[in-house]
């Protein structure tokens, strides 16, 4: 029953806003009576930290290795269907919509949107590297390289959680452009 509330919170926070969904609410979701609730959670700040507990977790696990075999465009291609997948998979899309929703108002949020956005970062920077490193590209300053990648991606991933649009073909000609402007001569 407390995963169930979780993720209940999680579609209807993800849906109206975090503040906006009402323990009775979430009660009426699920069919059971407000009492219920706090069988499994002290009070709704408590449910709010295990959400992003719980997320938080599920989003690490889900991490994986990103094949570093091929050219650049293939490699940076298959990064970011990697975190296409983390971002557009419930519940990860879920929590995610709420993190970038509250990351202004509520501290856990900000806390972690900015460790999801240094992994990010991270990510981008082994990439990025490694492929310089091999020739696959051929970088003067590194550092800018990395930066305009990581945050034309995370731009990318925030746009696709917040709007309905099909913006894919987006990143994927930015991705093409990157390891043009870069590729070795």
């Amino acid at each position: 029953m407390k995963e169930q509330l979780i993720l209940s919170m999680l579609s209807l926070a993800s849906e109206q806003g975090l503040g906006n969904v009402s323990l009775s609410r979430l009660a009426n979701e699920n069919g059971i009576s407000k009492a219920t609730i706090f069988h499994h959670f002290t009070g709704r700040a408590h449910l709010i930290e295990e959400v992003f507990a719980y997320c938080h977790r599920l989003a690490l696990k889900r991490m994986r290795t990103i094949d570093l075999e091929g050219n650049a465009e293939e490699v940076l291609l298959r990064a970011l269907d990697h975190w296409s997948e983390l971002y557009e998979t419930e519940p990860l899309y879920s929590f995610y919509r709420i993190v970038e929703q509250e990351s202004w108002t509520n501290g856990q949020a900000r806390t972690i949107k900015q460790t999801f956005d240094e992994m990010l970062i991270a990510q981008s920077s082994v990439l990025i590297e490694h492929l310089e490193e091999r020739g696959k590209l051929r970088i003067d300053d590194l550092e800018l390289a990395i930066e305009t990648f990581s945050a034309t991606i995370a731009r990318h991933l925030v746009r696709t959680l917040l709007t309905d649009e099909e913006i894919r073909y987006q990143a994927e000609r930015f991705i093409r452009r990157f390891c043009t402007h870069y590729a070795p001569t």
